[in-house]
């Protein structure tokens, strides 16, 4: 039996939205007409335009796939509460608007639908439009396909709260593998406090205590314990677990902040750590102790190579510099062994270790952070010798306030 076009539309199990955009049509024309050149921006500029051409538009038709996505059980009431259950959603309408600006035949969005029997539901949708420049009434009856992506969006979610434990997880290994040599630096505040404090003890048991010398060993007991409770809060923030919570951020403060938590096992395995970082670099938008982590771990990796290989000359190199106008790099460089070149294509691969012990997550989990910053992570071997691990980050946008 041969199917019609209505045939379809009835019983598709896709829902289906027959809707009349050709009054919203003129509405875009007049508005172009009268001057408007940018119309993304006259869209930004003027989001009352969204509603107030709301009124052009209605819902002629849908299939039971659409009835029973929206909880209606017949056309008829559906087609009456349409602009209640389907209001103007001004980031949904806005790329059917545009789609009409440049002649294209297809847009598509997401949106949330509140249901008439009280779910939340998120969709995909999708629509055809008929190839531009075309007259208004081309518009009188777009097909409008929606998916209900709820099992999909409660998926995601999931993937992402396994990533951030996955991130968290990397975190705490880093946090294991420093904890030695951050104990011993610990050691040095402690002993420092113990001694002053011994000292303001003689001080005060003399026959005429001299008070003088007792301040100066409170004031060096003071600044040997805010030194420890840095260390310490250094420490908790990069072990802890957290939304993730972009902010602007200093790379030279990035930078500084890993280097706290990786220069004494640097210093420990004979390993010299030079920064070049500007300080006038334009400030990123990011996570800080996210983006602190990956440092960490390419810095921490690279002392680790070095002393593996027992390299003569132990260097880490960290810079930082302006990657065109929206950009920043860091580059963390070392005087060890390289990287070979079977191995390079690798070294980002979930489980991918060369390490005896290793995991193979260090580097995973970097790159997966790094591109969730909206930047990119790639390897090369250092033009003098060693490796060289580059990231980059996007800039913080003129409409984000500066960091002071």
């Amino acid at each position: 039996m041969e199917l019609r076009h209505a045939d379809l539309f009835e019983i598709s199990p896709i829902s289906i939205l027959c809707e009349d955009w050709s009054g919203v049509k003129c509405a875009v024309d007049e508005a172009i007409a009268g001057g408007v050149t940018d119309f993304d921006r006259f869209l930004e500029d003027n989001p009352q335009f969204f509603f107030d051409v709301r009124r052009f538009h209605r819902i002629l038709d849908a299939n039971p796939s659409a009835l029973a996505l929206l909880g209606f059980r017949d056309k008829e009431t559906f087609l009456r509460e349409s602009r209640v259950r389907l209001p103007a959603n001004p980031a949904s309408n806005a790329q059917v608007f545009k789609a009409m600006v440049r002649g294209e035949t297809v847009c598509q969005g997401e949106r949330v639908l509140h249901t008439k029997d009280g779910r939340v539901v998120p969709i995909l949708w999708q629509a055809s439009l008929p190839p531009g420049p075309a007259d208004p009434q081309a518009y009188s009856r777009l097909y409008f396909f929606a998916v209900d992506v709820t099992e999909l969006k409660r998926v995601q979610e999931a993937l992402m709260a396994a990533q951030a434990d996955l991130s968290h997880a990397g975190r705490l290994s880093l946090v294991g593998e420093l904890a030695a040599s951050l104990t011993h630096e610990m050691s040095q505040p402690l002993v420092s406090i113990a001694s002053h404090a011994a000292a303001a003890t003689r001080w005060l048991s003399r026959e005429t205590p001299n008070l003088d010398e007792v301040a100066t060993s409170l004031n060096r007991i003071t600044a040997s314990t805010q030194h420890a409770v840095r260390i310490v809060g250094k420490m908790r923030s990069f072990a802890r677990r957290g939304e993730l919570v972009t902010e602007a951020l200093k790379p030279q403060d990035c930078v500084a902040d890993a280097v706290t938590l990786v220069e004494h096992e640097a210093y420990r395995q004979k390993t010299r750590i030079a920064v070049d970082v500007p300080p006038n670099l334009p400030a990123i938008l990011g996570d800080r102790t996210q983006i602190q982590q990956v440092i960490v771990n390419i810095a921490y990796n690279a002392i680790q190579a070095m002393q593996v290989a027992k390299s003569p000359e132990r260097r880490i190199a960290i810079a930082a510099a302006v990657d065109g106008p929206d950009a920043v790099t860091f580059t963390i460089a070392d005087s060890g062994p390289g990287i070979p070149d079977d191995v390079l294509p690798r070294i980002f691969e979930p489980f991918f270790s060369t390490k005896q012990e290793g995991m193979g997550l260090g580097l995973s989990i970097c790159k997966t952070i790094v591109e969730e910053h909206g930047g990119r992570l790639w390897a090369a071997p250092d033009s003098r010798k060693g490796a060289a691990l580059s990231f980059s980050l996007p800039v913080v946008s003129a409409t984000v306030e500066a960091v002071d």
